[in-house]
């Protein structure tokens, strides 16, 4: 019987040096809650920020699997709003790139106005 032996490494088998960090900006560990907002009817959905850096995050949430590939985060702790991208998601875990963020305490365009009120119901 003939092994194929060129295959290639599963994850759990790979050396972690063979992995390439194609991030932007370093990230830091954190656990930052913050709420999703997205679609026309502008969905609230509980999150957890775990993961941060300059450019994006990783967020945990137990409905990752029927999200847009863009959505509203809000960060509670510093009453920002952020416009976001998918890049990925895995099972409860996606990972978004930052867009743009604006503070919730200035002047709101009427999109991140209604934004800032569907959270707040």
């Amino acid at each position: 019987m003939a092994y194929v032996t060129d295959r290639p490494k599963r994850r759990a088998e790979a050396d972690p040096s063979d992995f390439v960090d194609r991030r932007e900006a370093p990230r830091r560990k954190t656990r930052f809650k913050a709420t999703i907002v997205h679609g026309d009817a502008l969905t609230t959905l509980g999150c957890l920020v775990v993961d941060l850096s300059d450019a994006g995050a990783r967020i945990r949430t137990e409905q990752a699997d029927h999200l847009p590939a863009s959505f509203y985060l809000i960060w509670h702790a510093e009453r920002s709003v952020i416009d976001v991208e998918m890049i990925w998601r895995s099972g409860g875990e996606l990972g978004v790139r930052f867009r743009s963020k604006c503070s919730l305490e200035g002047k709101l365009t009427a999109e991140l106005a209604a934004v800032y009120r569907a959270w707040g119901e």
